[in-house]
């Protein structure tokens, strides 16, 4: 399951889901529709961000599929909601609450969301992951050549960091600062799983690991 993502990284891959507040609806038309795509795509010229999914089928929620490529996914969110909202016009809250993230941590589950994504619609047409409007290829193609990609070459980073400091590995972990410093870092260089990190780090647990990552504790 994708976890949820807050704090998110730069380089992530990420499945957000918003919906309107329980009074009303998001679109009421398709024209309304055509407007929210056209931000997206605004706010992907001005943040660099890459599309890879989107439906905008429903009334009342939208989903995006984005590899953050660098940018803030906080920033790039907020844009896009307040300019909707000033659009259509609201008065009250147009969302209900924040819009959902998830990050996608590999290929295998990009592309089982992004098929869930694209199956909302009975449909193909341009408001449900239209190919001239996403781009093209996998979202992990984007990811740093030199990140590390398996627990083997995490493993063989981390002795390399450690005979580079003169001490030995288990050395190294058992100063909780460095070793949660190196957490931090090796989530940003890496595509490991919560529960890889875990291992590579002594065998702490996933929500651990989350816990360090989210607050550097």
């Amino acid at each position: 399951m994708a976890r949820k993502a807050r704090g998110a990284s730069p380089e992530g891959v990420y499945h957000i889901t918003q919906r309107s507040a329980s009074d009303r609806v998001l679109f009421t038309s398709d024209d309304e529709r055509a407007k929210f795509l056209e931000l997206v795509l605004a706010a992907k010229t001005i943040y660099g961000f890459k599309l890879f999914a989107y439906c905008l089928q429903s009334e009342c929620e939208y989903h995006l599929i984005l590899h953050a490529n660098g940018s803030d996914l906080s920033k790039i969110m907020k844009s896009i909601n307040i300019a909707y909202a000033m659009y259509v016009k609201c008065d009250g809250h147009l969302f209900k609450d924040r819009y959902s993230s998830s990050r996608l941590e590999n290929e295998c589950e990009y592309e089982m969301v992004a098929s869930q994504v694209k199956c909302l619609s009975d449909t193909a047409n341009c408001f449900n992951s239209d190919p001239k409007v996403c781009d093209s290829g996998s979202p992990f193609d984007l990811e740093c050549k030199t990140c590390i990609r398996t627990l083997t070459d995490a493993t063989l980073a981390l002795e390399r960091i450690a005979r580079k400091e003169g001490i030995s590995k288990t050395d190294l972990l058992s100063e909780k600062s460095r070793r949660n410093a190196l957490i931090l870092e090796f989530r940003k260089l890496s595509t490991l799983s919560l529960k890889e990190l875990g291992e590579l780090f002594g065998g702490l647990t996933e929500s651990s690991v989350s816990k360090i990552i989210k607050t550097g504790l």
